[in-house]
């Protein structure tokens, strides 16, 4: 008796057995069916398999109807989401549902502005030189039709896109097809337009704001190989492209490429895994890479192919460090130091346009009183409120949470003081400085509406705004030629967090930020203003010495046993009775303690540094292993039986 496997999309690490219930000339792996689970409740599942089954004494139950007229899922996609659940700790259903639901088609976003002339001149420039070698070695690479990583590091505007778009015309000539990912949906405008003028219609990019219909309807176009180049962010992976032959992640650091939702996975070791499946290129593309790619090509296991000049031979900015230590006005710290309004007004004159950066939304970050030391904070979550004159409130950026401001101390009835500054702040304190100039301020609150962003673009790239406060937006891979000066106003903010990556990441964004400046004809000006000018991610950065920085972090990553020479997975249990979830976290830490194998390490179980958040108190305990492989199936053994729900997530970005 012939029965169909299924995978549900459940947090059910199995899949369940069904008779084909008279569709026998319909069902086919790969398919979508309607199937009965649990007491009147039907689902969609997705035949994996179909086996003899010889066991009589269990009373199957029947498929209701099938979906799909073809399968929907290829054999690599099969194979993909089955490694995915293997080493993510997630069901196998959890897996495909990943690649049936990605984000589609949208022709919204393929954009008429005037960011479309900037990218039509920037695509007619000849290559360099090291773009002709760069070019030269991938296409070598593409010749081999072997599965390869590799790393393209490229400094700011020297020119990746365009050794893109070469290795995907080779992958074209030879009938294959590829997928490009960029980190952010904003980005998707300009890349689209630069693969459409160079390869025409048969572009598709994805998002996920389409319609099931819609979705369905891209998806077959991808399917039956009507498709060669798919756009989007992380979830375009597995777009199911027949002749695979390239996959692109451009600016493959960014934390955005990590799903928050489970399976928590990652699309840089997710594309690893389809390039293995089919036997294709993986080109990752940066001027800053993550510390594990960094390592990976150091080691040998990547191809390093670099480009350490601008397209045009512009110099890279000379970049300013201004320790803000002792510089107070009227008993306050300064926002802008007299070096950074001198160089704007300086840029005012000559009609460029600057680029301020602080990763602070909001007027002031927090409320404390100086008598009590008291901090305002969110009645459902452990984090200090956040103070927005425009909405004349404190909000919470996790759950929304909203209050007047107290006119005293709520603990000791004393005067209650502003701390910290946000964007709102800084616009504000701008026009005091230049009341006469346009000055726009960008971050998620102002760009809510794709249409805020595209009135940004246009009115930028014509000069009708001559200052831009924004948040790391910005720093994502625009071409603004104008700027001359990019201000960080606190380079700070993200150095001091409670995680081991805070390094990393500051480096990586103020390099991002400082690469807004000196892109077109007239060179730049970068300004970083800290209070920890010692620093070493600070110093590497003044001196635009990548080494510096990587080294120095992977000798301290290397002494704490941290990544990229071990491995981390976070367990976190999260409820809104404290006392429970402590019982439960160290319930887990006591399985696990008790049958760890060689070279675990298991640091905690602590409360989390956002200890609770919509009123569920958070805890976690971190598993350190120098051997990745068996990690999810034996912590799948181990915890099989817990009653209480946890989330695992292997390889954590964050851990806050």
């Amino acid at each position: 008796m012939k029965v169909a496997e299924v995978a549900l999309n459940l947090p059910i690490k199995q899949t369940f057995s069904y008779l084909f219930g008279g569709f026998e000339k319909e069902i086919a792996v790969g398919k979508r069916v309607l199937v009965p689970f649990g007491k009147q409740k039907n689902l969609i599942g997705y035949v994996v398999g179909i086996i003899d089954s010889e066991n009589k004494k269990i009373t199957y139950k029947n498929i209701l109807r099938t979906l799909d007229e073809e399968p929907i899922l290829t054999p690599d996609i099969l194979s993909l989401t089955k490694w995915i659940a293997g080493y993510y700790g997630s069901s196998w259903g959890q897996a495909i549902g990943l690649a049936t639901s990605p984000a589609l088609l949208s022709k919204r976003f393929f954009l008429d502005t005037p960011a479309q002339l900037i990218m039509e001149k920037i695509l007619a420039l000849p290559p360099t030189d090291q773009q002709k070698k760069a070019i030269e070695e991938i296409c070598s690479l593409i010749e081999k039709g072997k599965e390869e990583t590799a790393l393209l590091q490229g400094v700011t505007a020297s020119g990746k896109t365009e050794v893109y778009l070469r290795a995907i015309s080779q992958i074209l000539e030879k009938n294959r097809q590829a997928i490009y990912l960029v980190p952010e949906i904003s980005l998707i405008p300009q890349t689209s337009l630069w693969v459409k003028e160079r390869f025409g219609k048969r572009v598709a990019v994805l998002h996920s704001q389409l319609s099931q219909k819609e979705r369905y309807h891209c998806w077959q176009e991808i399917r039956k190989g009507n498709i060669d180049i798919v756009i989007g962010p992380r979830s375009a992976i597995f777009a199911p492209l027949p002749r695979l032959g390239l996959i692109i992640i451009d600016e493959e650091f960014e934390t955005s490429y990590k799903e928050h939702q489970e399976p928590k996975y990652h699309a840089r070791e997710v594309a690893k895994k389809r390039a293995k499946l089919s036997h294709c290129l993986l080109i990752l593309g940066t001027a800053t890479p993550s510390l594990e790619s960094y390592y990976q090509a150091k080691t040998g296991k990547y191809r390093w192919i670099k480009l350490t000049e601008r397209v045009k031979r512009q110099a890279l900015p000379e970049i300013y460090i201004v320790n803000m230590k002792g510089k107070y006005r009227g008993g306050k710290p300064v926002l802008f130091s007299g070096e950074l309004v001198h160089l704007m007004e300086e840029k005012l004159l000559k009609g460029e346009q600057t680029v301020l950066f602080l990763n602070r939304k909001g007027y002031h970050t927090f409320l404390l009183c100086r008598d009590c030391g008291f901090v305002l904070k969110c009645k459902h979550c452990s984090l200090p409120l956040v103070y927005y004159r425009s909405k004349k409130g404190l909000f919470c950026h996790y759950c929304n949470f909203h209050q007047k401001v107290p006119l005293s101390c709520p603990a000791c009835g004393e005067k209650i003081a502003f701390l910290g500054s946000g964007t709102e702040r800084i616009e504000q304190e701008l026009q005091k400085l230049f009341p006469d100039v346009s000055i726009k301020r960008l971050d998620g609150d102002t760009t809510k509406k794709e249409e805020s962003w595209r009135n940004f673009l246009s009115d930028f790239t014509n000069k009708k705004i001559s200052i831009v406060i924004g948040t790391q937006l910005l720093a994502k891979g625009h071409h603004f030629p104008n700027v001359t000066l990019t201000g960080v106003i606190n380079a700070d903010t993200s150095l001091n967090l409670a995680d081991f990556r805070a390094a990393e990441r500051t480096f990586q964004l103020l390099f991002q930020v400082a690469g807004r400046a000196g892109r077109g004809e007239i060179p730049g000006e970068v300004l970083i203003q800290t209070y920890l000018p010692e620093h070493y991610a600070i110093k590497s950065l003044k001196e635009k010495d990548f080494s510096l920085f990587y080294e120095k972090e992977l000798s301290l990553r290397k002494e704490l046993g941290y990544p990229p020479y071990t491995h981390f997975a976070n367990i976190l249990v999260r409820g809104e009775k404290e006392e429970r979830v402590k019982k439960n976290i160290q319930t887990i830490f006591k399985r696990l303690n008790a049958e760890k194998k060689d070279g675990m390490e298991i640091l905690g179980p602590a409360p989390c540094f956002h200890a609770r958040i919509k009123n569920y108190f958070r805890y976690h305990l971190i598993l350190k292993t120098e051997e990745i492989e068996g990690l999810s199936a034996f912590l799948g053994e181990k915890l099989k039986d817990i009653k209480f729900p946890y989330s695992l997530d292997i390889d954590p970005l964050e851990m806050l």
